[in-house]
């Protein structure tokens, strides 16, 4: 019985010389989670913005006296920037695009011959290379390629290359020709067909859009003018309220991946809503997908509307989309590291403001 007794005291006592040694061994691993638990959140105590106007920002990046511009920067400055050894400059594709919106509520851009010779004949390679320096990429979908839902990749036509031949077939079948032989087509109903495409004057951009638009027009034989406006808000008040107009040039930008503009802007109901439906499309085979766009539970059947609905406006181009340019983010890097570049918000993001830190020269990351 005292044996046992004393067999059982030497047990519990090796038992507990055991778990010391254990949690002896182990402590130090324990001391390192908590330090690291207690470092947990941003490496920067504050995020100071400064509002810099004019093109001051370059300058105030060169000088050290920011270290991240806020916004994507002309792209006059990025030859001038790259020079640097401590600034760095990175490109994202824009989701968003320039893009000529059509009056379809219009005669003779209401016949969709007409507006697809027309987004036939533009040509987006040129459009991308020589007004943005090969900093953009042609684009045809209206969701943006950056966006899954896009069908820029899968669609069965390209209207990246003018293509005159196929223009021409267009208007030929129906029946815009040179009625009274004066070098122009006429409209199918014999009246006299010269197109105004409107573009903002502050813009240079937008400019060459519009010259470019007229070349292709013009190569189809189709009369036409471009119209420099002075006043931003002349060309947004009659696309807002559906008043008159032929082509616009404009641009858009999205700030998430959603789609169901698609099924709010372009429905039938809306052309006649302020500030939606632009082009004043109408279209039933479109609206039909509206309801499955905005209401499916699943993202398979989401999915096959946006595609469908984007086909659509594809094939009737009440909007030609022009092309999906590169924005371009400058930051230093002789004092900060661990910058993001979000694919949607570029470098100036949220996720920069939580892990940048200071580098190891300057205390960081968690001192200095």
């Amino acid at each position: 019985m005292q044996a046992n007794l004393r067999l059982r005291q030497v047990t519990i006592a090796l038992s507990i010389l055991c778990l010391v040694t254990s949690y002896s061994c182990i402590q130090p691993d324990l001391t390192l989670t908590l330090n690291m638990l207690e470092k947990n959140g941003p490496y920067v105590n504050k995020v100071t913005y400064s509002v810099i106007r004019d093109d001051n920002e370059i300058l105030a990046l060169q000088d050290n006296e920011i270290d991240i511009i806020g916004s994507p920067i002309d792209i006059d400055y990025i030859d001038m920037l790259e020079e640097s050894d401590v600034i760095e400059v990175v490109t994202n594709l824009r989701n968003g695009y320039g893009y000529f919106t059509i009056n379809c509520a219009k005669y003779p851009l209401n016949i969709t011959a007409l507006r697809r010779a027309i987004a036939f004949a533009f040509d987006k390679e040129t459009a991308s290379s020589t007004a943005w320096d090969n900093r953009a990429e042609p684009l045809d979908a209206l969701v943006p390629k950056i966006n899954p839902f896009s069908i820029e990749r899968e669609r069965a036509v390209s209207y990246y290359n003018s293509n005159i031949v196929v223009a021409t077939e267009i208007l030929d079948a129906v029946g815009f020709l040179d009625q009274d032989n004066d070098g122009f087509r006429e409209a199918p109903n014999g009246s006299k067909l010269n197109l105004t495409i409107e573009t903002y004057a502050s813009s240079s951009i937008a400019i060459q859009m519009g010259n470019l638009l007229a070349q292709a027009l013009h190569n189809l034989n189709i009369s036409s003018n471009v119209v420099l406006d002075d006043t931003y808000s002349g060309l947004r008040n009659r696309l807002y309220f559906h008043l008159d107009y032929d082509i616009i040039f404009e641009g858009r930008t999205f700030y998430d991946f959603d789609v169901d503009w698609l099924g709010i802007e372009y429905a039938s109901d809306s052309a006649d809503e302020p500030y939606l439906n632009f082009p004043n499309f109408r279209n039933a085979s479109f609206d039909s997908w509206i309801s499955q766009l905005l209401y499916s539970p699943d993202y398979d059947s989401t999915l096959e509307a946006a595609q469908r609905m984007q086909e659509i406006l594809l094939y009737e181009s009440p909007i030609i989309v022009c092309y999906e340019n590169y924005l371009t983010y400058a930051y230093r890097t002789d004092r900060f590291e661990n910058q993001i570049n979000d694919v949607l918000k570029g470098i100036p993001c949220w996720w920069t403001n939580y892990l940048i830190r200071l580098i190891s020269d300057y205390g960081g990351p968690f001192e200095g």
